[in-house]
């Protein structure tokens, strides 16, 4: 009896370790961010919301607006709010820098994605 509880534990620690993709899609990760500058190749901004980036609330840091999706980054005022996807590299430097850019979202009053058009 104890041998198949011992197995039983060691199949559930498996499970919760692979079994999960960490809130992840794909090896995407997302955060919310007040646009802080607004630059030609880049904006920076403060996280406002982390969701599953692992970048703190209130964090401030350039995003590079050199994005690989299909929809381009739209147009970017200093206090707009905006959701960035990228592949979840975080780099260990200060000002923190992010991996590859996915897409920047304009986000609407209650927080909700605007389409890129």
């Amino acid at each position: 009896m104890k041998r198949w509880l011992s197995v039983l534990v060691v199949f559930s620690c498996i499970i919760a370790l692979f079994g999960c993709e960490n809130g992840t899609i794909k090896g995407q990760v997302y955060f919310n961010a007040q646009v802080l500058e607004v630059n030609k190749e880049y904006i920076k901004v403060r996280c406002v919301k982390t969701f599953n980036s692992g970048i703190s609330v209130d964090e401030e840091f350039s995003v590079t607006t050199d994005v690989v999706s299909n929809s381009e980054v739209p147009e970017l005022n200093v206090d707009d709010n905006i959701r960035v996807v990228f592949n979840g590299e975080i780099m260990e430097s200060y000002p923190i820098q992010l991996g590859t850019i996915y897409a920047i979202y304009l986000l609407d009053e209650n927080g909700e994605v605007l389409p890129n058009n």
